[in-house]
């Protein structure tokens, strides 16, 4: 694979892409706004047959970073979507319409970090039990004022 005639292409497809790089040997990174998540995973997946890998999850000073990681298996290279979260606003649309095996990732995202995915299909607790507190979620920074 040829990578900068495919980041090429890649952003001529997808021009609100925010930045494309290579960040070490056979992995790709391309930043986007929350807006293209939808469109370039049913690209990936569905039109260029990438295979679902995980999806990652933190809590940054910035926002709540989400990094979406597929594989190209012909070619061996992993390519990753990363996009940031408001700490005001975690939400994003679920993409178990187009993968259906992100489903439990996404489930435990929203029980650690407390991101919301817009219409998924049981968006009821996965890691703890019913009772647990609500609005309490380990993974998130204990975020200081002067830090946001």
């Amino acid at each position: 694979m040829n990578i900068e005639k495919y980041i090429e292409e890649f952003k001529e497809k997808f021009p609100d892409i925010i930045k494309a790089e290579v960040v070490n040997k056979k992995r790709l990174m391309v930043y986007i706004p929350k807006s293209l998540l939808k469109d370039i995973t049913d690209y990936w997946f569905t039109g260029l047959q990438y295979r679902y890998i995980i999806v990652s999850a933190m809590d940054s000073k910035d926002g709540f970073e989400l990094i979406y990681h597929f594989s190209d298996d012909r070619t061996g290279w992993v390519m990753s979507l990363n996009l940031m979260l408001s700490h005001d606003n975690p939400e994003i649309e679920s993409m178990t319409s187009i993968v259906y095996g992100i489903e439990w990732i996404e489930r435990e995202i929203m029980d650690i970090l407390g991101v919301k995915f817009i219409d998924h299909p049981k968006p009821n607790r996965f890691l703890f039990a019913e009772d647990w507190p609500e609005n309490e979620y380990p993974y998130r920074r204990k975020i200081r004022q002067e830090d946001r």
